[in-house]
Order: structure tokens, then sequence, then C-alpha cells
């Protein structure tokens, strides 16, 4: 089953399963892994006969957290780093029969996100609503942005340094992808303050023309951007590698739908899985040289209202 809405449209609801593919050729409804170690595609009326053996999650105390996050700031300043982000699993009690009503919760509570919801046998059960998009196309016209820095949608305070440094690192490596790839019409609108939901973070958007370019090669260029990973981009994932004690799968990877003229396709943020009778809320936090753990580990706690608050409804 899958079940999803983007912003301003209906609600679509389809049976079916995902089937792994080792690199996309076709359009339809695509999720992508992190790491893009695992790329699946929906198929329409389709049954699964494979029974998924749910793995154990590693959810992370804020003791935990902040002493990774400690060792993350003395390697950025000894490396150099301009941005890594470290992200961290929080874990509750949760009916999973319940998945659809939260589903529901999160689409009226999230009108300028893309909320999702599916239960498949290969990749088990997420959720989320995603401020970020990817890449979206509409004939040959491109948009992606550029997303950074979090905190409380009612604080009244500026941006710091730290944050505003945080957002143009996401900017300049976006602006570089697509011109390394051949794409010389950029049109940049921002830095601007973007709400979504409970928290606010700083936007800049890129229009452009995608000329010959497919889909998924501006994907893949774009993929993963510094908003997840890190800059420079190589040396954060070993960090994350050595430092996150759980897999982030489909957390941070890619998902939306990709068709001929047109594709929608988000950063798989403010996502969770739901396995076992609970849920498992992946959440990640920007680290710069300048970065304090305990304000990292209050912005994750920020960017789990997104779920969380609605969660406690049910």
């Amino acid at each position: 089953m899958l079940i999803y809405r983007f912003p301003g449209k209906s609600i679509v609801h389809k049976e079916g399963t995902f089937e792994k593919k080792a690199h996309f050729s076709e359009n339809g409804f695509v999720v992508c892994s992190f790491d893009k170690s695992e790329c699946f595609q929906f198929v329409e009326n389709k049954n699964n006969t494979n029974k998924r053996i749910p793995k154990e999650i590693y959810s992370s105390t804020k003791i935990e957290y902040i002493k990774q996050g400690e060792k993350l700031v003395a390697s950025i300043r000894t490396l150099g780093i301009q941005k890594t982000v470290l992200s961290r699993i929080h874990s509750l009690d949760f009916e999973s029969e319940k998945s659809i009503a939260l589903f529901d919760l999160l689409e009226k509570a999230y009108p300028n996100a893309f909320v999702y919801l599916f239960e498949d046998a290969t990749l088990g059960n997420w959720i989320g609503a995603s401020p970020e998009v990817l890449f979206q196309k509409e004939g040959n016209s491109g948009l992606t942005v550029a997303l950074a820095a979090t905190k409380k949608a009612d604080e009244n305070t500026n941006w710091t340094v730290k944050e505003t440094l945080e957002q143009a690192f996401v900017t300049e490596f976006i602006q570089d992808c697509l011109i390394g790839i051949g794409i010389s019409d950029l049109e940049l609108n921002g830095p601007y303050e973007f709400q979504a939901g409970p928290v606010k973070h700083l936007k800049t958007d890129f229009r452009f023309s995608n000329g010959k370019l497919s889909t998924f090669e501006i994907i893949d260029s774009l993929h993963p951007t510094p908003a997840v990973s890190g800059l420079p981009q190589k040396i954060s994932l070993e960090l994350i590698e050595t430092l996150e004690k759980h897999n982030r799968e489909l957390y941070s990877g890619y998902i939306g739908l990709v068709e001929e003229n047109r594709a929608s396709v988000y950063v798989n943020l403010r996502c969770a899985q739901i396995q076992n009778e609970k849920i498992h809320m992946y959440l990640g936090g920007g680290y710069t040289k300048d970065s304090d753990p305990e304000m990292e580990w209050k912005e994750t706690e920020n960017k789990s209202k997104t779920l969380l608050d609605l969660v406690q409804k049910l």
C-alpha cells in the first residue's frame, strides 16, 4: 500500500509493492536510500511474497548523541570541514493500526509538505512529511532548493553566523553541482525564512532549464546535498559512517514521482519507520566548527515535533 499527497494536490492511494532497481531507467514512484545503495520503484497491482525480516533499530540517548557531537566538532576543527550532519533516532511506543490516522493528521497539518505513508513487504512501513524539494520539473523548467538551519517557528531571534554559514554551504554546493553538469541559466532567490510546521529554516530557490539532462542525471548529481551529509562530502560521509551507530536506510534519501514531462522528488526528511508497535523518528543536526552539541540536540528535538506532536494526539 502507498498513500501520498504533494503540496496543493489530491491524496493518491495505490496498491502494489516496491521492487529493487539497480538504477532507475523508467518513470514511476521511486524511493532511494541515503547512500544510494538501494533504490526501489513502486509497481501497482503486484503482490510481494517475500516477508521482510525486521532489523533492530538503535535509538541513542541524549548523553550518547552529545558525546558523538563532541567528537564530530573536534574532527571538524581538526580536518577543516565546513559542515557535517549527525543524525539520531527517537523511538516510542505506537500502535501500528493508527498509521493511516497519523497520515491523515500529517496531511492536514502540513499542506506545504510532501506527505506519504507506505506499508511494504520489502521496505517495511514508513511515514513522513518532508518540506525539502530535491528536484521538481515541469516541461523543460527545473527547480531545486537549499534548505538548512533550524529553529522554532515562534522564535524571533536573528539567525546566527553559524546558521547562515550552514545554509550558505548548501547553496554553494548546489550551485556548483548544477554548473558542473552543464546548467548555465541559474536563477537564485534567497536566502529567505521558510516555515515548516513547528520549525523554520533558511531557504534558497534555484530555477533553471533542464536542457537534455534527464531527471535522474540531475538527482544523482545533487544527492546527497550538504543539508543531509556535509561538505566536503566524502570526508563528511566517512565521519557519519564512523559516528552513527544506526543505519539511516531511507532517511535523508529521496522519494517522489517521476513522469515523462514532470517530476516531484523530495529529500526524505521528517520521517519515521513503524515497526514492532513502535515508531522510530529519524532526526539530524547540522554541525560546523562553532556547533554546541547541546544546542544541536535541541534542534533535533524541535524537528521531532513534526511527527511527535501528532502522534501524541492519537
